[in-house]
C-alpha cells in the first residue's frame, strides 16, 4: 500500500491508547495500545507496534502486532515482522524472516460446496 492510499498515520513519535476505527486505511509507524478496526487497509510499518486486536480488509505487518489479526481478504507478514496472536483471513502470506506465534484460520469456499 502506498502512503498516498492512507487516510490516517500514527507517526513514529506517537503513542495512541484506546480504540482506533474508521472507514479509511491506516498506517502505524508508532505505537497503538488498543483495538484497531478499519474498513480499509492496515499497515504496521517496520518501527510500528500494535498491542491489541486488529481488523481490516487487508493487513500488512512489517513491525509487531501483539493480538489477534483478522482481515476480510489478506494478511501479509513481511520479513522482520512479528505477530503474537491468531491470524484469520481468506489469504495469508508469510515472507521468509517473518514470525508468527499463534494459530492460522483461513476463510475460503470449496468449489462445489453448497451445490
Amino acid at each position: 500500500m502506498n502512503r498516498g492510499d492512507v487516510e490516517g498515520v500514527v507517526g513514529p513519535l506517537l503513542v495512541v491508547r484506546g480504540r482506533v476505527g474508521g472507514k479509511g486505511s491506516l498506517r502505524v509507524d508508532g505505537v497503538v495500545e488498543g483495538e484497531i478496526d478499519v474498513e480499509g487497509s492496515l499497515v504496521v510499518g517496520p518501527e510500528g507496534t500494535v498491542v491489541g486486536p486488529v481488523r481490516a480488509q487487508a493487513v500488512e505487518v512489517d513491525g509487531e502486532v501483539h493480538g489477534r489479526v483478522q482481515a476480510g481478504e489478506v494478511v501479509t507478514l513481511r520479513a522482520g515482522g512479528l505477530v503474537q496472536g491468531d491470524v484469520r483471513a481468506r489469504r495469508i502470506a508469510i515472507d521468509d524472516g517473518a514470525s508468527l506465534h499463534g494459530g492460522i484460520e483461513m476463510d475460503f469456499e470449496v468449489e462445489g460446496e453448497g451445490a
